[in-house]
């Protein structure tokens, strides 16, 4: 099994600090760091990066086997064109390490708004953005007419050292984003706030639309985001992070993450999410819950978040190290 884990924010961390725990997770024996693009946050602590692909350049400057995952550049808020040049230079940086994560939209209208892109055109503008990327990275000249972006016959450059082109993977739990991440042939992101039957029917769904677009999923992976706290015993996991993670739901400031869920508020309680949508515990503990999984789902790539912005970097970091000290080895044997 591959393991990746987000780096986004805690309680008590600066920039540097979660960038010293990004390359860390190579001498852990991580696959596959992942940086999430956000905007616009007012607490401190929330979810990082404005600009994931600079701190995947300079990530891939101090590390050499770990995989830079951005997950996700969301293409209606920049010109194709400027996120072809940017992550093709991550690539080659890396030495072909990127992995390239896509959204339509980010976690609320404000996104939009922000960067003044009507919310109606995003659908559009989202499968123009990666057309045009494709063919920057795969094409010696491009030229591109689309409704919203016009673009004359040009080279762009670098061109990625991955061939045809670094990994695609698409962000979406709508109908319409996961058809066309099957029609294309590239993986989708299984959210962290999807409960397992949720995850279950999520990928029945895309395995029966990539196979009617002709792919084999032979060769494809469904990276499973989950929500990982590791402690020496379970009452000492489930003490340390009830409250913090109800108030992690609760944050309030964006999009209600309560709504990838797919339950009444009265039934998220802290019991039914430590069943259905957590891994906390102890080691031994956390070894069974990635069983079941494997057992209910299909889990061959599995997405760490081990950062809250309620809890501390401290907490965050041995929770993370026992993870990959106890629990990894486990399924890499």
């Amino acid at each position: 099994m591959k393991f990746g884990f987000f780096v986004t924010g805690t309680a008590s961390a600066d920039y540097a600090e979660l960038l010293r725990q990004a390359i860390y997770g190579e001498e852990l024996g991580f696959d596959t760091v992942w940086l999430r693009e956000r905007h616009f946050n007012t607490v401190a602590g929330r979810n990082l990066w404005p600009s994931p692909l600079i701190i995947g350049a300079y990530i891939a400057a101090k590390t050499s086997r770990l995989r830079i995952g951005v997950g996700s550049r969301i293409l209606p808020l920049d010109h194709p064109i400027h996120i072809a040049e940017d992550a093709a230079t991550v690539d080659v940086i890396s030495g072909g390490r990127l992995d390239f994560g896509v959204a339509r939209v980010g976690e609320n209208e404000l996104y939009q708004q922000g960067f003044g892109v009507p919310q109606e055109e995003t659908r559009g503008r989202f499968e123009e953005s990666l057309d045009i990327i494709l063919q920057a990275w795969t094409q010696q000249r491009i030229s591109y007419q689309g409704k919203y972006y016009k673009i004359p016959e040009v080279t762009i450059l670098p061109k990625p050292i991955q061939r045809p082109h670094p990994p695609v993977f698409v962000v979406g739990k709508g109908p319409e984003s996961l058809s066309l991440a099957a029609r294309k042939g590239f993986p989708i992101f299984i959210a962290a706030a999807q409960m397992i039957p949720e995850v279950k029917k999520t990928q029945e769904f895309y395995w029966k639309e990539l196979e009617a677009a002709g792919h084999s999923r032979d060769r494809i992976e469904l990276p499973v985001n989950r929500f990982i706290y590791v402690a020496e015993t379970m009452a000492k996991a489930k003490a340390e992070m009830e409250e913090p993670f109800m108030a992690f739901l609760s944050r309030g400031t964006t999009s209600d993450i309560k709504e990838y869920f797919f339950r009444e508020e009265e039934d998220l309680t802290f019991d039914n999410l430590f069943k259905e949508a957590c891994i906390f515990g102890d080691p031994d503990y956390c070894i069974q819950q990635i069983q079941r999984l494997q057992k209910e789902i299909d889990l061959k790539y599995l997405l760490c978040t081990f950062n809250y912005f309620t809890i501390d970097l401290k907490q965050s970091l041995k929770s993370m190290e026992m993870f990959a000290k106890y629990v990894m080895p486990h399924f890499k044997k």
